[in-house]
């Protein structure tokens, strides 16, 4: 049964719990546009799936399509979904077949659903989760429903009504509520406590109700911890360091490397990670050298996908990338994307080497302490792998445009004695 009594010690967990919460990515970085269209797939997603089924097999759905199908099926905005819906057709059998491919189960009335609110979005160009927010809350909003009746239906319009209202976001304040109390409460006295606790935080009840719904929607409270990632990037970072120190020393390098790590707060939930960069260095006009390596997961909306970034500065020729792209693979790596970010003026070339992992930073609640250790020291192993393989195929190259340029200077030099003997015969 239900316990219904919010007594002030309840309300003052329910307060602390609400308080720990990180601000939403829309709140964090609005001008994130990747992130944006992210969150406003998901929060489309969510609102087709508003009406039943019952509320645990809602949520069932939705942690099915972020750990599974959003990254399977390339899901990045809903234009990627609605060009995933287009190869289907409108038929029970075709929206079966999508609601399997998204939720893993036959739900085909909530495809339909989506159908419309995919529509809707690209007849008024909508296209990130801050102009949806904004707009929801203008008069053009009510008018665009009033013109779209025809063609969304009365249960779509119900739905976009709620999504205005806060409506849809009530299941996830209810799921925070009980996780954060310790136990089961009816819906009325678990709203109306959330009403009071926004009202002592100064914060408007739908704002905070959305950000509610993000982080549930996270399935932070489900079977990930941000606590344990945390740690595990902790880990990664102290790891690095001593790889590094290691390798400078045996090689007698004069060069100093630091490790800096990412706020507590970034590395909860957004695009963050570890930054290596020499304490100090000497420019060299013509030799390519490595300048930083950054290990970085995306941020939640983009599934915490891991990645690596070394920098460096000088040229490097189509040739010599090619060498570096076939020493990598033969030693069991990908092979880098290079780029050059700046080639400008007189200045160095800056030039960018990635990879992109096939991992993300999703750790289990469940996940023993040892094992995020481990993991996080197989992580810096392999990241100092990368850098220490890409120092010597620069290094490489660096000496080989070395002895072209002395070759070069002393055939300029020998032409110019040739030119001086010559002179003297005339």
């Amino acid at each position: 049964m239900p316990n219904d009594s919010l007594m002030p010690p309840p309300l003052e967990r329910l307060l602390t719990a609400l308080l720990a919460l990180p601000p939403s990515p829309e709140q964090a970085s609005p001008h994130d546009a990747s992130d944006s269209a992210a969150l406003l797939l998901l929060e489309l997603m969510d609102m087709a799936l508003h009406t039943p089924p019952a509320e645990p097999l809602r949520m069932a759905m939705v942690q099915y399509f972020c750990k599974h199908a959003r990254h399977r099926l390339g899901l990045v905005s809903w234009r990627d979904l609605q060009a995933l819906l287009e190869q289907y057709p409108q038929s029970d059998e075709g929206d079966a077949e999508v609601a399997r491919l998204l939720w893993g189960v036959e739900a085909p009335e909530h495809v339909r659903a989506l159908r419309l609110l995919v529509w809707f979005m690209a007849a008024y160009d909508v296209t990130e989760l801050v102009q949806w927010h904004a707009w929801m809350g203008t008069t053009g909003f009510e008018e665009a429903l009033r013109e779209s009746l025809d063609t969304l239906g009365a249960a779509a319009v119900v739905l976009l009504w709620q999504a205005k209202s806060g409506r849809t976001d009530h299941a996830w304040v209810l799921r925070f509520a009980r996780r954060a109390l310790g136990h089961s409460v009816s819906e009325g006295p678990a709203m109306l406590a959330f009403r009071d606790v926004a009202e002592a935080m100064g914060v408007p009840q739908r704002v905070l109700a959305r950000q509610v719904a993000h982080w549930e929607r996270a399935a932070m409270g489900i079977d990930d911890a941000s606590g344990l990632r945390v740690l595990w990037w902790q880990c990664v970072a102290d790891a690095l360091q001593v790889h590094v120190a290691q390798e400078t020393s045996a090689a007698a390098s004069s060069d100093e490397w630091r490790v800096e790590l990412s706020p507590t707060s970034a590395l909860r939930y957004g695009d963050a990670g570890v930054v290596l960069e020499p304490q100090a260095r000497e420019l060299q006009a013509h030799t390519p050298v490595v300048t930083a390596l950054r290990l970085r997961q995306r941020s939640w909306a983009q599934r915490l996908g891991l990645w690596l970034e070394i920098q460096g500065e000088g040229r490097l020729s189509a040739a010599h990338q090619a060498t570096i792209a076939e020493r990598f693979e033969a030693a069991g790596h990908r092979a880098p994307k290079v780029r050059y970010a700046s080639a400008n003026g007189g200045h160095q070339a800056t030039w960018l080497a990635t990879w992109q992992w096939d991992e993300a930073v999703w750790v289990p609640r469940d996940m023993p302490v040892a094992d995020v250790k481990r993991w996080a020291l197989d992580t810096a192993l392999k990241a100092t792998e990368h850098w220490l393989l890409m120092r010597g195929m620069v290094a490489l190259a660096g000496r080989q445009l070395g002895a072209a340029l002395a070759l070069n200077i002393g055939l300029v030099g020998v032409d110019v004695k040739r030119e001086a003997t010559n002179e003297k015969k005339f």
